[in-house]
């Protein structure tokens, strides 16, 4: 069994499923309402037993004592530009795989933008970082995002997208929910696991992440459904349940 598959056990649970609750907001949206303790939402999300989380890595590293050796951690590796940068094309490279290792983190995430200005050097970086990956054994997420807001939920794009960084070496992708109509035309693109980060905003996630594993996926990774709300640790519990069909 490779490093990689090792890593990946602790992320997918034995029904091939995963509840990720992404906490990596901070580094581009700032202490925004849910994340301004994000120690106390660590702590909160902890009680409800996701399968894994999204940290930043200076959130790793001040807050590691909070984490329950049964949370895999995958680590934000890009970024490099907040809600007030005056270029938004794509996100940079932050971290290094070995670095994340050091941290301590299960796998790493990239940002891909497709459809736009930083589609090239986007693929280009998912490219590179899934070569380290597979040096060190570490699988690699990538989350599809298409930048072009007119076809933000366009699943002909995510689709694309998504089958672009698995060809490049992505070992899961994360993506917004197109519906019950169109989103198996995203999990049947790509051989590898497929997570929902969110969707329709007339849509509850509950029923979001139902539709979605009915269409394919192979789970969730929410950020703001998860950290804003009101009862953050019963909202976890709740995922997995749904997830998991408990």
């Amino acid at each position: 069994m490779s490093g990689k598959s090792v890593r990946l056990r602790r992320i997918f649970k034995s029904d091939g499923k995963s509840v990720v609750a992404a906490l990596d907001h901070g580094q581009f949206q700032g202490p925004i309402p849910g994340i301004v303790d994000i120690g106390n939402t660590i702590r909160e999300v902890v009680k409800g037993k996701p399968d894994a989380m999204i940290l930043n890595p200076g959130v790793l590293v001040k807050y590691s004592d909070l984490l329950p050796g049964d949370v895999g951690i995958i680590l934000r590796i890009t970024g490099a530009s907040t809600n007030y940068s005056p270029v938004f094309d794509y996100h940079r490279l932050t971290t290094s795989v070995e670095h994340a290792l050091a941290l301590g983190a299960d796998a790493v995430i990239a940002m891909c933008f497709i459809g736009g200005n930083g589609e090239s050097a986007s693929l280009e970086i998912v490219a590179k970082t899934a070569e380290q990956c597979y040096k060190y054994g570490v699988p690699l997420f990538v989350e599809v995002l298409v930048q072009d807001q007119n076809k933000f939920v366009d699943a002909n794009y995510i689709a694309t997208g998504a089958r672009a960084v698995f060809e490049m070496g992505a070992d899961a992708v994360k993506t917004y929910y197109t519906g019950a109509d169109t989103f198996r035309e995203i999990t049947n693109a790509v051989p590898v696991p497929v997570l929902i980060a969110g969707g329709p905003k007339d849509m509850d996630a509950l029923d979001m992440a139902k539709q979605a594993i009915n269409c394919g996926a192979k789970g969730v990774a929410f950020g703001r459904n998860v950290f804003q709300a009101a009862n953050v640790a019963e909202y976890v519990r709740e995922l997995v349940d749904c997830v998991h069909g408990r």
